[in-house]
């Protein structure tokens, strides 16, 4: 029964966190001094569940994650929880498909989901006709995005494993059994 309570009052710790992200993608990156920088933290917690919680669990949460950036984006209804799920998806398949062991390769996937996530948005963008002019600028800041992508990976992987840990849904993995590493 307590696991059970843990286990929902994670699931709303983590849109409660999700919704902090926004709130600084929202304010604070948005400076002109950091607007560069191009970070999305939804995106790395995105891959973060991806590769710690199951499918069912992680594609709820993904969902609702995907509506608290589009309500404080103001994108197309829809778009950025594909762009979400399609990082959810193409990490868990990576997941199943290789061992995924050590930090450095965390935080690869990271910057894979980063590129994935990418190009979800482009063909989503040119499908609803928004894309314009705007690709030119999302390629010239490709490079910043996926370097704050690597950088901030470790940081918001070990806040959202805190979490888990505070909140008793820690599970062990198969790559950690096999090599003793946090990841």
């Amino acid at each position: 029964m307590i696991h059970e309570l843990y286990r929902v009052l994670n699931f709303f710790l983590v849109i409660v966190l999700c919704l902090l992200f926004s709130a600084l993608q929202s304010v604070a990156l948005k400076l002109a001094a950091l607007s560069w920088l191009e970070l999305d933290l939804l995106l790395l917690v995105v891959v973060y569940l991806s590769l710690h919680r199951g499918f069912l669990e992680g594609s709820l949460l993904i969902i609702m994650i995907g509506r608290v950036a589009e309500i404080h984006s103001g994108a197309p209804t829809g778009i950025l929880t594909a762009c979400y799920l399609a990082v959810f998806l193409a990490i868990l398949f990576t997941k199943e498909m290789f061992l995924v062991a050590t930090t450095f390769s965390s935080i690869i996937l990271a910057v894979a989901g980063g590129i994935v996530w990418k190009i979800a948005f482009f063909v989503l963008a040119q499908r609803y006709g928004i894309l314009g002019n705007s690709w030119r600028s999302s390629l010239e800041y490709m490079l910043p995005f996926l370097l704050s992508l690597g950088m901030f990976a470790r940081p918001v992987f070990n806040l959202v494993r805190s979490l888990d840990q505070r909140t008793y849904v820690e599970r062990e993995s198969e790559a950690r059994e096999l090599t003793g590493e946090e990841f």
